[in-house]
């Protein structure tokens, strides 16, 4: 079954948050960061209806580590809430605490009627993965292949080449929906992001504030860090736009369990 898809672009995900870039009055410097800010929150799409539930998954080769930045999960998982086109279920921490109090639960340590228990872990009915384009090319000319190839021996660098270039400061990066039951690759976006996107010379900031210091992985405090998460929310951005497709009820367009 086809969902009737409905999107409204309102103020929604990621605004820029920007400084006064050199020359100008203060008071226009603040209008133009202003008017960039309302550009960029009504870049991405809300969703009036969830499509099931969905956990981020880190990708093995770990990219980020090398430009002394975090995760991207926190950028997707803001993406998400902020979206409301999935609920978002925590197969990380949320999930080691909480079988912390289950093992409580199960120790009668708990007080009476803390009601956790046994099947009540809400499924995942897809998955999604952040990552960078991948490429063959030559990693040259501050490409992060090139750089990470030269810190780890060439494999990882292998691997993510062409995702990053350090020296024109763009990012490529993909997001890819997988079905939690099936395995089938549901859907697959690029994004694309320069420095020349920011505007302003600012960084990007987070509605809420959610997003800064340890939370944000680093991304705020740097330019290549800021084109990673424009890069993000243009792969985001298309995710939403072709998520007409999928079926009002995972759990039950999937084959029966067994």
């Amino acid at each position: 079954m086809r969902l009737a898809w409905a999107m409204r672009a309102t103020a929604a995900v990621a605004v820029m948050a920007l400084a006064a870039a050199g020359g100008g009055s203060p008071a226009s410097a603040q209008s133009g960061a202003r008017k960039e800010q309302e550009r960029r929150t009504a870049e991405i799409p809300v969703c009036t209806k969830r499509l099931g539930t969905i956990a981020v998954v880190e990708p093995d080769n770990d990219w980020w580590r090398p430009l002394g930045l975090g995760s991207p999960e926190a950028i997707i998982k803001t993406f998400v809430m902020r979206s409301g086109c999935f609920g978002l279920v925590d197969r990380g921490r949320g999930l080691a605490s909480r079988n912390i109090e289950r093992a409580l639960a199960d120790q009668g340590e708990l007080q009476q009627g803390s009601n956790i228990g046994r099947a009540q872990v809400r499924a995942a009915d897809y998955f999604v993965v952040p990552d960078l384009v991948t490429r063959n090319n030559n990693a040259g000319g501050g490409n992060i292949g090139g750089l990470v190839g030269g810190m780890l021996g060439g494999g990882l660098g292998a691997a993510i080449g062409g995702g990053i270039n350090m020296r024109k400061k763009e990012a490529n990066v993909t997001l890819t929906l997988v079905n939690a039951r099936t395995t089938e690759m549901e859907r697959l976006t690029e994004g694309f992001a320069r420095k020349t996107d920011l505007g302003f010379g600012g960084g990007v900031g987070f509605l809420g504030g959610g997003f800064g210091g340890g939370g944000g992985g680093g991304y705020e405090n740097t330019e290549i860090g800021q084109v990673i998460v424009l890069a993000y929310l243009d792969a985001y951005t298309k995710l939403v736009q072709q998520l007409g497709g999928l079926p009002e009820n995972p759990s039950a367009a999937a084959p029966v369990a067994r």
